[in-house]
């Protein structure tokens, strides 16, 4: 039951973020679970119907119930995640947090997770969401991303990627 219960929170917070990301692009493509370059992102949008700025979202798993000590947990997971994702060919790249515990808002990147944030030439930055079942809108930035540079790379990664795949989401006329 608790595996059930675990896999429908983060579906739920699969949705929240591509309703997020929805509201805040121009039209895109959204990939639910999808393998980018060889890395599994949980949610990916790929702006302008697909031949825009590429946004690519891993979730943090759910803690359940944040007890002393979590927060620094929460912290490591996300800290592991922001030096894999800075690497990873993408316009935007994000972290997102899923609780439904009020404990888990006090979290707040730390001076170490706001630096390791940013590539290695200052260009670009991972962000942070926060989803939260509890208040409306659910989905709350913590850490405001930066765009990365583009590349030839990242272009025909997108290109490849939305020939080959069907979105979960897209508009259509």
């Amino acid at each position: 039951m608790i595996q059930a219960q675990t896999k429908q929170e983060i579906g739920r917070a699969k949705n929240a973020i591509q309703d997020y990301l929805i509201q805040r692009l121009l039209i895109p493509k959204v990939y639910l679970d999808a393998d980018w370059n060889g890395t599994q992102v949980d949610v990916l949008a790929i702006d302008r119907a697909g031949v825009g700025d590429v946004h690519a979202v891993r979730m943090v798993p759910p803690q359940g119930r944040v007890e002393d000590g979590s927060l620094a947990l929460i912290a490591r997971k996300v800290s592991s995640a922001v030096v894999e994702l800075k690497c990873l060919p993408s316009h935007y790249s994000y972290i997102a947090i899923a609780s439904d515990d009020p404990n888990a808002r006090r979290f707040s990147p730390a001076d170490a997770i706001l630096q390791e944030s940013f590539a290695e030439d200052g260009v670009g930055r991972v962000g942070i969401l926060y989803v939260d079942f509890t208040i409306e809108p659910p989905v709350q930035v913590k850490l405001k991303p930066e765009r990365f540079r583009s590349s030839k790379e990242i272009v025909e990664l997108a290109d490849r990627f939305v020939a080959e795949h069907t979105a979960n989401w897209e508009y259509r006329e």
